[in-house]
């Protein structure tokens, strides 16, 4: 496995690219979604509140997409403010 350090910049500059319109070329499939905060919220934007589960455990998501897609880069956050990590 290969591994580097990126800067602030670097991940600023990934946020601001032209990202693909999921919701014409895709369906997401997951295993448990709490109704304030549907999928959509983190695959598309709307709202700044993004995903969360319904039930504790494991989570699912799977885009399928209506055709092969060329993906170079695939960005995923997660973000805890409630609960506190060691």
């Amino acid at each position: 496995m290969r591994k580097r350090v990126i800067t602030r910049a670097l991940r600023t500059a990934a946020t601001q690219q032209e990202w693909l319109d999921l919701e014409k070329i895709a369906s997401v499939e997951i295993t448990s979604e709490d109704d304030a905060f549907p999928i959509e919220s983190a695959l598309l934007g709307r709202g700044e509140r993004g995903w969360r589960a319904a039930e504790p455990g494991i989570q699912t998501i799977w885009l399928i997409f209506d055709e092969p897609q060329k993906l170079g880069r695939v960005s995923i956050v997660f973000e805890e403010t409630e609960t506190k990590r060691t």
